[in-house]
């Protein structure tokens, strides 16, 4: 009778304890606060005894003290990181297998053979040890009960060290959700960076606290990373969030410890660097250029990215944090124009070029309605033969007002906005016609290529759009060459199943700019191809450069190996010339020979070659 009283006593006492814990909760409490209450509860409940709390770290390796009020304060050192294995005590053995563990006398346990010493010392011969899991029945940490003697626990004292641990499992998981949500309200799930929330915050606050110093700025860099929409298609998403965890890993390593890094946005990054010169901004800047220069390895892949950064400062180009992304957005814009791997300072004038830009974008829908795209053709010469066998079809823009827009602005923009497909369907087309005319004149040229681009590449109805032209053209298909950039073969199996499709159509097949881009040599075998062509910015210094040399001469031994012909763009000098003939390259063009000209200017050309056209070219 008396057992049940008490136990009844007990239960009153654990109801109490378990509500007042869970308004405590409820109030938001500082949550080693609560931690301490229940294990103050439990230690009345149970009578004897003290408790302790330990929390599981990250990594699922240890365990470091929660609560343990009345512990003797000298045995923390002992408990304050616990490893987590079979034979490490109570706790670390108990998080291990993840149930109960009871050593009701630690002089003769094994599993206390380590500590036991240090344990004795503070009056400590018992300890129970129980699980603290989540839903999932994942450990969270341990409860544990300590005694002042060798004691085993009853089915009573089992059933309160059960209670305990569930109470504070629903603590745990509470606090931790809550933590999580407040983490999400100012952070970027994937990276754990600052979200633009936070970043903006950061930036108002350095604002208001900044100190006028002499060359002493805030700096606020924005950047993306290049290729980046590739990687995502063709690798996959997976590797893409693996790609942004380690570049925002690599970022935070080139940087200060009171810098800010942010993720605003898929593959776009901001920093905020406070109390910084002008050289020291462009310092920093260059330190993430250089380690971007290293490749991530990602799932067995070697992942080359490169950042554009536009830089803007306070406070010259802004007053709050608005405008200072805005700022650095728009130089980063500019950035990306004068190549990859590239940084630019905000500058006003950058302002009326994006409204250019928005100009031009307007223009070009109306281009394509008004067929304001002629064609150039530069001749393609066969370094054996000595004669001109093809030409490649150039598209220009011939603007009513703005007279001739040149390619290298007005293609990013289709690029961007898809126009792309549209235009590159219409020079297709024109190239076709022309091709036609003249080989129905006489006019004898084996080949016109014709660029695609990667949007164009991978649209589902690129061989039957192709396949039509040349019908509606009654072009033999023998005598187009389609040419496709090196990178968009890096989705092997896709490419492989297009370019396939094309080969069927009887048409001929280039890989332009080989050498810059993403193929594997023991794919080139797999894929019909025709023609590789060397990258001009190989040719450049192909006199000047063995390393270019070395490179424009594996091409040409490799293609040569897989019965490819070779074709070097971008020739521009007699001794460029003199080392492609020195190794058997195929074909040649660039301005050595001639710019890319007009129909009428080609057909002259054609019609009326100096006998000197080839002779300073042997």
């Amino acid at each position: 009778m008396a057992k049940k009283i008490i136990e009844a006593k007990v239960n009153e006492q654990l109801f109490f304890g378990q509500n007042n814990v869970l308004e405590m909760v409820a109030r938001g409490c500082p949550f080693k606060e609560v931690l301490e209450v229940i294990v103050f509860f439990v230690e009345k409940a149970l009578d004897e005894g003290q408790c302790s709390l330990h929390l599981m770290n990250e990594k699922a390796t240890s365990l470091h003290l929660g609560a343990a009020p009345n512990v003797p304060t000298d045995f923390h050192d002992q408990i304050q990181n616990i490893p987590i294995g079979p034979k490490e005590g109570s706790c670390g053995t108990a998080a291990y297998f993840n149930r109960l563990i009871i050593v009701s006398d630690i002089a003769n346990d094994p599993l206390w053979k380590k500590t036991k010493d240090t344990a004795l010392k503070h009056k400590i011969e018992a300890c129970w040890s129980s699980p603290i899991c989540d839903n999932q029945q994942k450990v969270l940490g341990v409860f544990s009960i300590y005694y002042d003697l060798p004691y085993i626990p009853t089915e009573w004292d089992k059933q309160v060290i059960q209670e305990a641990a569930y109470l504070t499992s629903l603590v745990i998981q509470h606090y931790r959700t809550e933590e999580k949500v407040n983490f999400l309200t100012h952070h970027d799930e994937l990276t754990g960076l600052a979200n633009r929330r936070l970043f903006d915050e950061k930036v108002n606050i350095a604002i208001k606290l900044f100190k006028k110093e002499e060359s002493k700025l805030l700096g606020v860099l924005y950047f993306d990373l290049d290729r980046f929409k590739r990687i995502n298609d063709y690798l996959g998403h997976n590797v893409g969030d693996q790609l942004l965890k380690k570049v925002a890993e690599r970022i935070q390593g080139c940087i200060r410890n009171n810098d800010v890094v942010s993720r605003q946005v898929s593959d776009e990054f901001t920093i905020l660097l406070e109390n910084v010169t002008k050289h020291e901004i462009s310092q920093i800047t260059k330190r993430i250029s250089d380690k971007f220069a290293l490749p991530f390895i990602i799932d067995g892949h070697e992942v080359y990215v490169t950042p554009s950064i536009g830089i803007s400062l306070f406070p010259p180009d802004g007053k709050n944090a608005d405008e200072l992304i805005t700022k650095a957005d728009i130089a980063m814009t500019q950035a990306k124009k004068y190549g990859r791997n590239n940084f630019q300072f905000y500058n006003p004038n950058l302002e009326k070029h994006n409204f250019d830009r928005l100009d031009i974008e307007n223009e070009l829908r109306k281009a394509i309605e008004k067929n304001e795209f002629i064609l150039h053709y530069q001749p393609i010469i066969d370094l054996s033969a000595n004669r001109i066998t093809g030409v490649e079809a150039l598209v220009r823009w011939e603007h009513p007002h703005r007279g001739k827009i040149s390619p290298d602005y007005f293609i990013p923009v289709a690029e961007e906005t898809g126009m792309i497909i549209l235009i590159g369907e219409i020079v297709l087309k024109k190239a076709c016609v022309q091709m036609k005319k003249w080989q129905d004149s006489g006019l004898f040229l084996s080949t016109i290529s014709v660029n695609i681009s990667i949007r164009q590449f991978f649209q589902p109805n690129l061989v039957p759009m192709i396949a039509q032209i040349i019908k509606d053209t009654a072009i033999n298909p023998a005598s187009l060459t389609i040419e496709i950039t090196e990178s968009m073969t890096m989705d092997v199996e896709t490419a492989t199943t297009i370019l396939h499709d094309l080969k069927g159509l009887g048409v001929n097949i280039s890989i332009d700019d080989f050498g810059t881009g993403y193929s594997s040599l023991s794919y080139l075998k797999k894929f019909p191809i025709d023609y590789l062509k060397i990258d001009r910015s190989f040719i450049n210094d192909i006199a000047k450069s063995k390393d270019d040399e070395n490179i424009a001469t594996t091409i040409l031994l490799m293609a040569h190996n897989l019965g490819l012909s070779v074709i070097a763009e971008g020739v521009e000098t007699s001794e460029q010339l003199g080392i492609l003939r020195q190794h058997r390259c195929n074909e040649a063009q660039g301005f050595l020979f001639s710019k890319p000209l007009p129909e009428n200017d080609l057909k002259h050309l054609l019609g009326n070659l100096p006998v000197s056209f080839f002779n300073h070219r042997r």
